[in-house]
C-alpha cells in the first residue's frame, strides 16, 4: 500500500498543473445560459500539438536492437505538457551457446511540468507487454516467456527549446523492465 502512495505523490506534478485543462473549454462572454450547445465553445489549438518519437537502432554481428516509439503531446500552457505514446522494440542477442529474441509492445502517458523556463519535471507511467524466446544451441531447447511489465518513470532535468534532457529512474524496478537499473539519462524532442 505504501508503494501506491509514493506513486501518487510522484504523479502530483502532473495533477498540480491541472489548471492547464481549464483552457480547453471556455465560456463565451456574450452568451447566456439558455442554449445548451452554444453556452460553451470548444477551443482546440492545433498549434499546441507536439509530436515526437524515439528511434533506436543498434547492429553488430551478434546483437540487433530496433525500436520505434511515436509520441503525441499537447502544450496546455507554458508550465505543462501531457500526452501519450506507443512503442515497439525488438532485440536479438546471439552468443556461442544460445540465442535470445525479445519483443516489446508498450503504451504510456506522460507529463512534463516546467516550474522554470529551462527546468522540467517528468512523469511517465507505462505498461509494456514483453514476449521472449531463448534457444539453447547445444540442446535445441526453447524457453519462452511473456507477460505485462509496468513501469513508472520519473525524472528531472533541462529543457532546451523542444528538447528535454532528464535524469530518469524507474520506480517499479522490475527485473524484466525494459529500463536500466538505477538512474539513466533520457533525451526527448517534440516538434
Amino acid at each position: 500500500m505504501k508503494k501506491w502512495l509514493v506513486y501518487l505523490l510522484l504523479l502530483l506534478p502532473v495533477f498540480a498543473n491541472a489548471q492547464g485543462f481549464r483552457d480547453v473549454y471556455t465560456r463565451p462572454e456574450s452568451t447566456t445560459l439558455t442554449d445548451n450547445n452554444e453556452d460553451y465553445q470548444k477551443i482546440f489549438d492545433k498549434s499546441k500539438l507536439r509530436f515526437g518519437a524515439s528511434l533506436g537502432l543498434s547492429l553488430s554481428r551478434n546483437y540487433t536492437h530496433l525500436g520505434l516509439g511515436p509520441q503525441i503531446g499537447y502544450q496546455f500552457n507554458k508550465y505543462f505538457m501531457a500526452g501519450t505514446g506507443i512503442k515497439y522494440y525488438y532485440s536479438r542477442a546471439e552468443l556461442s551457446n544460445y540465442e535470445n529474441k525479445d519483443n516489446l509492445l508498450g503504451i504510456n502517458i506522460f507529463g512534463y511540468t516546467y516550474p522554470l523556463r529551462f527546468i522540467t519535471i517528468f512523469t511517465q507511467p507505462e505498461l509494456n507487454y514483453i514476449w521472449s524466446k531463448l534457444t539453447y544451441k547445444s540442446t535445441g531447447e526453447i524457453i519462452t516467456s511473456n507477460g505485462f511489465v509496468p513501469s513508472l518513470i520519473v525524472g528531472a532535468g533541462f529543457r532546451l527549446g523542444y528538447t528535454h534532457i532528464t535524469l530518469n529512474y524507474d520506480l517499479v524496478q522490475r527485473a524484466d523492465s525494459p529500463h536500466p537499473d538505477g538512474f539513466y539519462i533520457g533525451v526527448s524532442a517534440f516538434f
